[in-house]
């Protein structure tokens, strides 16, 4: 059923997580976990009080009968048991309520750590698909199974309580009745522990099925996918696919939940013989005048609750045992690689030497090539930076390795001749101003999706307008009905939906908010008419002429504004010069150039 192996099949290495599923509800909240186990404590022992109780109060109406006892000394005996009873189910709703509290405030905390975990990782960490496996894992189902993790160690600590008394009690009476008991019921438990292991291993098994489902389920709800979906037909085909990765999904939970049923009906038989054994030694000592009626009606209570509470316990224990599975995943996930934005050295300052690359390539996790290779350049401060190459010559790459995203593979990068690697990464993220291919579009209001791009300065109404002027966003606010207050959007709220180049508007203006020291536009005007491309180019130029800016471009005539153009080719640098001087040379700049160059002439006529 799955090829998936179990890290966890060592039962001692499994365990070492109890004591850190304690600190989790210590760490999330330390007053309610005490408070918890001092009820859960308490709880454990009502079931024996009631017990010892009811034999009293059976005594007492033995001997009212028999005229050795007055009437008062059975009621009393009764209003006791009441009150034990009215206490025991006060307590059980007050650690309910307590347990609903602390399980949300767990969840809450292990989700708000998962999440800061994740963004603290390194961006190659999610350029492997086993790492989104384990995120899936996590999110769906370790946080839910860690958040129960109150309920389960408040049950096994009642049950583990109630058992340990009435065994106490139970061999006063007979010791042999607490030895079958203990060990009769424990084979039972085995048998559970195999089931919940393959349950595991076959959610860890479906992961990548269950992602791939939610993608096609996805492709069929979104509103951005749609359009197409309804224009090529893709309706049938995709719920085609979804509905044979169901089926898949499903026949293998249900194959699991027929292994499971038969197995269970082997453990309730075993528990059916031990609990007839018992009985049996229990009307031996009634018969042979060992204990009397009121006793042996305790007896048999006891017996009752002591499997009940046993078989409580062992499940219990069992699905917290299998529990610290997921509290693995989710710790693996924990010890993940992790990045400290704000260790290293501190740039007070813009740079005030040339940004130098050494010698650097970089190749993708998983990739059989690099997509930069032996890398040497410098960027000046202030210069005027272009880009240039065809998809996939390593343009994005190289952006992202200058803002400390990536790492380089081999070669350092140095800034003001510190490697920037020993850089903190937080203070060199804030000198740079992005406007990314794959921009983001927030389901936020206008003014809130350009100012994210610098929270500390969203109360600078002047420097907003400024920007809004600059990058076009002015045009979108002002044919919007609420003006920069227009929430943008269908998915969440009654907002408005923009044109792509609209959006692009709005992205360039977060750049440009930002009072970063280096800009960089990748394909800033794809989603552009000319008018406004042209504006956005003479805005940038304007705005980096006392900064270091970096252009990415496929349209070659933007690259004028350019101090400098790098050529790049499949991850090298193949040219590099001003734009007369790279049309001079008749290289690849000038091949492309001449090729965009004839396109716009045949337009034209």
């Amino acid at each position: 059923m799955s090829n998936v192996p179990d890290k966890t099949v060592q039962s001692w290495q499994r365990l070492k997580y109890v004591p850190r599923s304690l600190g989790l509800l210590l760490a999330a909240d330390a007053g309610g976990t005490i408070l918890l186990a001092a009820l859960s404590f308490g709880m454990g022992l009502f079931p024996l009080a009631e017990i010892h109780v009811f034999r009293r109060l059976l005594e007492a109406a033995e001997q009212i009968v028999e005229g050795n006892a007055p009437v008062q000394a059975g009621l009393a005996w009764g209003v006791v048991l009441s009150l034990i009873a009215i206490l025991h189910a006060a307590t059980q709703q007050i650690r309910e309520i307590i347990e609903r509290r602390h399980q949300e405030v767990l969840g809450n905390y292990v989700e708000e750590r998962c999440l800061q975990q994740v963004q603290a990782m390194p961006l190659e960490w999610f350029e492997h698909d086993k790492n989104y496996d384990l995120l899936h894992q996590v999110r769906r189902r370790a946080v839910g199974r860690l958040g129960g993790t109150t309920n389960f160690l408040s049950l096994t600590l009642v049950d583990s309580v109630t058992c340990a008394s009435l065994l106490i009690y139970l061999a006063q009476f007979h010791w042999g009745l607490a030895l079958l008991l203990a060990i009769g019921t424990t084979p039972g438990v085995l048998l559970r522990e195999q089931l919940l292991r393959q349950k595991y291993l076959m959610e860890r098994a479906q992961a990548p099925g269950e992602r791939r489902f939610g993608v096609f389920t996805g492709l069929l709800t979104r509103r951005d996918s749609a359009a197409e979906v309804r224009l090529f037909s893709l309706g049938r085909w995709l719920l085609a696919q979804a509905d044979h990765l169901r089926c898949r999904l499903q026949e293998e939970r249900l194959q699991l939940a027929a292994h499971e049923a038969r197995r269970m009906m082997l453990s309730g038989s075993m528990n059916g013989v031990v609990h007839i054994a018992a009985v049996g030694i229990s009307v031996g000592l009634l018969v042979s005048g060992h204990i009397s009626i009121g006793a042996a009606a305790a007896l048999f209570a006891a017996i009752e609750s002591f499997q009940i509470a046993y078989s409580d316990l062992l499940w219990t224990g069992s699905l917290h045992y299998n529990n610290l599975r997921y509290l693995q995943d989710y710790f693996d996930l924990m010890e993940s690689p992790q990045i400290d934005l704000n260790a290293g050295r501190k740039l007070n300052q813009p740079p005030t030497n040339s940004i130098v690359l050494e010698n650097v390539s970089f190749t993708y996790p998983g990739a059989d090539r690099p997509a930069l290779s032996d890398l040497n350049l410098s960027i000046q401060p202030g210069e005027r930076i272009a880009l240039v190459g065809e998809n996939g010559a390593g343009k994005t790459t190289l952006v992202k390795l200058l803002m400390g995203l990536y790492r380089p593979t081999s070669g350092r990068i140095l800034v003001d001749g510190v490697d920037l690697a020993d850089i903190a990464p937080a203070d060199w993220h804030r000198k740079f101003g992005t406007v990314f291919q794959s921009y983001l579009r927030y389901q936020t209001t206008v003014e809130e999706n350009i100012t994210l791009g610098w929270p500390e300065g969203a109360d600078d109404k002047e420097h907003l307008e400024a920007v809004l002027s600059r990058s076009g966003a002015h045009e979108v606010a002002a044919e919007l009905p609420q003006g920069l207050d227009t929430p943008l959007g269908k998915e969440y709220h009654a907002g408005m939906e923009l044109s792509v180049g609209q959006w692009q508007k709005l992205a360039i203006a977060r750049a440009y908010f930002r009072p970063a020291e280096i800009l960089i536009l990748d394909e800033p005007a794809s989603a552009l008419d000319a008018k406004a491309e042209a504006a956005v180019y003479q805005h940038f130029a304007d705005l980096a002429q006392d900064r270091t800016a970096i252009l990415i471009s496929h349209r070659l005539a933007s690259c004028q504004i350019a101090d400098r153009i790098l050529v790049l080719r499949d991850g090298r640098l193949v040219e590099e010069g001003t734009h007369d001087a790279l049309l001079s040379s008749g290289g690849e700049y000038a091949e492309l150039y001449g090729l965009q160059a004839a396109a716009y002439r045949e337009d034209a006529s």
